[in-house]
């Protein structure tokens, strides 16, 4: 009985950490898109692989941002080419990173989520205050410079539950060799070549989602199958 107990306790506890971990926002004090810096390498621009060092990305502009000394740090963009960041794969794709969620040879399903500023700043936080202060005031507070750059991060990290949370919004996208295009059905029929009638039926077929990432990747395989 008494093991019985104890797997209850772990099963309860494991299940508690998934709750925690999958109701993390990120905030005006804590604007990451992971709840806590993760080990991670980069590859430059140049070439070189800069590895053993702590990032995560900014969901307020999508810079990559690391530690150094204690304090937090944003990359220059310019020297970014890719990023491992635990498990998870991003691509500097025009000054900000975006995640690799599926891959088929040089063809990439990428995930991009930043904070929707716009949702944020018209927000009317009441009391009479208009929304046009309450945007002054959400740009004032967020700043510039992505909010907690140089900042210790142990006072990040003191000050990360306190914010207002930011609404996000997700983009997909399609990386297709050099090009890139939006990951929905109008961008993929008006491919050069698409066989429409063939790619209808595939979609048809496959039940694509084209809010889900799954049925994407399932796209993606497609369009790499064909040299689209």
């Amino acid at each position: 009985m008494k093991k019985v107990l104890l797997l209850v306790c772990l099963l309860a506890c494991a299940i508690e950490l998934c709750a925690q971990n999958y109701d993390y926002k990120p905030r005006e004090t804590w604007p990451y898109l992971l709840e806590e810096f993760t080990s991670g390498g980069v590859h430059t621009s140049g070439g070189t692989n800069l590895n053993e060092g702590w990032y995560n990305v900014c969901v307020l502009d999508g810079k990559l941002h690391f530690v150094q000394n204690g304090k937090i740090m944003q990359a220059d963009m310019r020297q970014v080419q890719y990023a491992r960041i635990g498990e998870s794969m991003y691509i500097n794709r025009m000054g900000a990173m975006e995640e690799v969620v599926a891959e088929e040879g040089n063809y990439a399903l990428l995930r991009s989520t930043l904070a929707d500023l716009d949702r944020l700043y018209k927000s009317d936080i009441g009391y009479g205050v208009s929304s046009a202060t309450a945007s002054t005031q959400n740009i004032n507070s967020l700043g510039m410079a992505g909010g907690t750059v140089s900042m210790e991060l142990e006072a990040a990290i003191a000050e990360s539950k306190s914010g207002t949370v930011l609404p996000l919004r997700t983009r997909y996208d399609f990386m297709l060799g050099a090009r890139q295009i939006e990951a929905n059905r109008a961008s993929v029929m008006a491919l050069p070549g698409i066989d429409k009638a063939a790619a209808k039926n595939f979609f048809k077929q496959e039940k694509i989602n084209w809010n889900k990432p799954e049925s994407l990747a399932k796209v993606l395989k497609y369009l790499a199958d064909n040299n689209l």
